[in-house]
C-alpha cells in the first residue's frame, strides 16, 4: 500500500524532491529512494538529480552554499 501511496502522491504533486517525500511519509529518504526505484525502473516515475549547473541562483561558482548539488527530484511521467 505505501508503494502505490508514494506513486499516486508524486503524480498529485507532478514534481517532488525526495526531502519532501520523506518527510510527508515520515521516513527515512534512504527507504524512500529504495522504494521510488521500483517506480522509476517501471518508467512511471522519473529521477532528477540537479547539479551546480542548474542552479536558479547564479550566485556563486560552486554550490557548496546552497547544497543544490544533493537535491533528488522525483518526477511524474
Amino acid at each position: 500500500m505505501l508503494m502505490t501511496s508514494l506513486r499516486d502522491y508524486i503524480q498529485l504533486k507532478g514534481r517532488v524532491d525526495l526531502q519532501n517525500i520523506a518527510r510527508h511519509f515520515c521516513l527515512p529518504e534512504s527507504a524512500v529512494t529504495q522504494m521510488l526505484s521500483f517506480w522509476v525502473s517501471k518508467g512511471i516515475i522519473k529521477r532528477i538529480t540537479l547539479d551546480e549547473g542548474m542552479c536558479r541562483q547564479k550566485k556563486c561558482t560552486s554550490c557548496s552554499d546552497c547544497h543544490i548539488m544533493s537535491t533528488v527530484i522525483y518526477a511524474w511521467l
